[in-house]
């Protein structure tokens, strides 16, 4: 009986290890443009989006970082495109010569087109800022 009680709580074990994970993020360093490709394929389920980066600059420089205009276009699975402009706020956990921002960009995001979906982030040719490590986007997933 020990036996069957072991073997069971094994596969018990195994199958809730191959649930997809409830969180997945991608970091694109660089300048950008930054594309994230989006698995939004379950219509019935409400996703999170979060943004993060990283500056590394002076520390003055550091100091006076505000918020950061970003250009999102999203693209359907039936190539459809949304667009938007939105203001990454630039506060975070500091050192003397770095900063840590992760930001909430969409909260309870339900697709009413399921598919994969590309969110591509631009930053204005205006807005240049020295020192920007790359964008990331974290997308949770909960029902």
């Amino acid at each position: 009986m020990k036996r069957y009680v072991c073997i069971a709580a094994l596969l018990s074990t195994l199958a809730s290890a191959c649930r997809e994970p409830m969180s997945v993020e991608r970091f694109v360093p660089g300048d950008g443009p930054y594309t994230f490709l989006v698995d939004l394929g379950d219509t019935t389920a409400a996703y999170d989006f979060d943004l993060y980066t990283r500056v590394d600059a002076d520390p003055e420089s550091i100091r006076d970082l505000g918020e950061l205009p970003l250009e999102m276009t999203w693209k359907a699975p039936s190539d459809s495109l949304y667009r938007e402009t939105v203001y990454m706020p630039l506060q975070g956990r500091s050192s003397f010569f770095s900063r840590q921002v992760l930001v909430p960009y969409r909260a309870d995001v339900r697709p009413y087109e399921a598919g994969a979906w590309a969110l591509t982030a631009a930053i204005p040719d205006t807005a240049a800022l020295p020192g920007l490590r790359g964008l990331g986007l974290v997308v949770t997933k909960h029902r």
